[in-house]
């Protein structure tokens, strides 16, 4: 019996495994849902204004994958988020009303995402771009993804963005009831986990 070579191989299969993405073989795309939890999409704000400076979550968010067996540069993402769901914790009870009240102003309080293309930058990282919409205005968007398991059983995905509010990016109307909001830095990240069933 060839036990050794038999093991070898196997051994060699899993290491094999151990590089992201690893998956079997499918056939045709397949539809991926994201379950929460363990889904999640954290914020935080760093401003001179204290009422700008928060941490927090949202708690309404969906999402779609269809899932390519070409790989994830041939696959889509769409994402929901109500803008509403924002959750802070209850030291932060002064930075939720200022939060609640703002984007009260706003009859379109959903936003979305809708991958267009997906480039590869190195093993297991990607730049996602697709257009975003909120308040009937939609701007392509691009956002650098980690993928962590690529499979049509379950995929996971994350991503972190930062940066800080410039001047040209305020509207007048925001910078009227959002003080302070030019210059302060913000930051997003997500973890996205796809199943075959969406999960709450």
């Amino acid at each position: 019996m060839r036990i050794l070579p038999t093991i070898s191989s196997l051994l060699l299969a899993l290491a094999a495994c151990a590089e992201l993405p690893c998956s079997t073989a499918w056939a045709t795309p397949v539809t991926l849902h994201l379950t929460r939890p363990p889904s999640s999409v954290s914020f935080g704000v760093t401003s001179p204004s204290p009422a700008l400076t928060m941490n927090g979550s949202f708690k309404d968010f969906s999402g779609e994958l269809l899932l390519d067996p070409r790989g994830l540069e041939e696959s889509k993402i769409s994402l929901a988020l109500n803008l509403a769901s924002a959750q802070l914790p209850p030291e932060q009870m002064l930075q939720a009303i200022f939060l609640q009240t703002t984007l009260a102003r706003f009859q379109d309080q959903s936003g979305t995402f809708t991958s267009t293309s997906i480039e590869p930058l190195s093993k297991g990282q990607f730049i996602v771009t697709g257009n975003t919409t909120w308040a009937n205005k939609t701007k392509e968007t691009s956002v650098p993804v980690e993928v962590l398991k690529l499979s049509p059983s379950r995929a996971e995905i994350k991503f972190l963005l930062d940066g800080t509010v410039r001047p040209q990016d305020v509207q007048p109307n925001v910078a009227k009831i959002a003080p302070g909001i030019s210059g302060s830095r913000g930051w997003a990240k997500a973890t996205l986990v796809f199943s075959p069933r969406a999960g709450r």
